[in-house]
C-alpha cells in the first residue's frame, strides 16, 4: 500500500483568522502539525496552501514539500485534490491519500502509525475512511466537535455538531483512494454539508460510504481561542 499525506492549510479561517501561522509555545501551528505527522513515520508529506506566507514557512521544514493551490476551494478536500494532481506527476501515483488537517498540532503520531495498519486490513471495504474516537463527556455539547453515529459495518450513518446517543467523536483524519477523491470533488456542495459545515456530509448526501476507524487517540482541533485553552495551551501568539 503506497500512501501520501497531504496537509491542507489556508489563512482565511473565519473563527480564528491566520491560525496556521499563529505560534503555540514558540512554533507555528502548521509547523507543529507537520512535525507530528513526520513523527508518525509518514512519507511523503505535502502541505497544500493558498498562502505564500504558509508556503515560505513550510519551505524551511525538512522532509516535506509545500505546494501552492487555488484560493477558490470550498473545503480542504478540494485543496488536497489539486495538490495531488500537481505532485503525482513528480512522485508517481499512490494507492491512498491521507488528509491531516492543518489545524491539528496535537495529532498523535502513534495514531497515524496505527491508522496505516488499520488501512491495510480495510482495503476492499471502502474507498473513503476517517478516524473516530470515544466521545468525552465534556465535549458532548461542544458545537466545535463533530459527532458521528456508525452502522454495524462501522460506516458513518450521520454526522452532527449536536450530541447524539452512541455517537463517536470525529478526529478529522481523512483517507481516500485517488479515484474516490476525484469523484467527491466533482460533486456540488450538498445541503447537509452546507447546513452543518461538515464537508464529509457531501459523501453521505450522495450515498457514498464513509468507513470509520475507531482508534483510542483524541486530539483537539484548533478552531478558536477556547480550543487552545481546552488543549492546555497558555503560551500562544496570534498572527496579525
Amino acid at each position: 500500500m503506497k500512501a501520501i499525506v497531504i496537509i491542507p492549510a489556508r489563512l482565511a479561517s473565519q473563527r480564528l483568522p491566520n491560525k496556521p501561522l499563529m505560534k503555540i509555545n514558540g512554533k507555528t501551528m502548521i509547523r507543529r502539525t507537520v512535525e507530528r505527522v513526520l513523527a508518525g513515520g509518514m512519507n511523503p508529506v505535502v502541505v497544500a496552501t493558498d498562502s505564500k506566507l504558509i508556503f515560505e514557512e513550510c519551505a524551511t521544514i525538512a522532509g516535506i514539500t509545500p505546494v501552492m493551490t487555488s484560493e477558490k476551494h470550498t473545503c480542504g478536500t478540494e485543496r488536497v485534490l489539486e495538490a495531488y494532481e500537481i505532485i503525482s506527476p513528480k512522485l508517481g501515483e499512490f494507492d491512498l491519500i491521507i488528509n491531516v488537517q492543518g489545524d491539528e498540532p496535537f495529532v498523535e503520531p502513534e495514531m497515524l502509525k496505527e491508522l496505516t495498519v488499520e488501512l491495510e486490513k480495510r482495503q476492499g471495504l471502502a474507498q473513503f475512511w476517517t478516524t473516530v474516537a470515544a466521545l468525552p463527556d465534556h465535549e458532548k455539547n461542544d458545537q466545535n466537535v463533530a459527532k458521528v453515529v456508525l452502522d454495524l459495518k462501522q460506516n458513518a450513518l450521520i454526522f452532527s455538531r449536536d450530541y447524539i446517543q452512541s455517537a463517536y467523536k470525529h478526529t478529522s483524519v481523512y483517507v481516500y483512494t485517488p479515484d474516490f477523491l476525484k469523484k467527491f470533488c466533482s460533486l456540488p456542495n450538498s445541503p447537509l454539508e452546507l447546513e452543518y459545515r461538515l464537508e464529509q456530509m457531501r459523501a453521505l448526501d450522495n450515498g457514498l460510504a464513509l468507513n470509520c476507524i475507531p482508534l483510542p487517540y483524541d486530539s483537539v482541533s484548533i478552531n478558536s481561542i477556547e480550543d487552545l485553552e481546552k488543549a492546555g495551551v497558555t503560551d500562544y501568539q496570534l498572527y496579525k
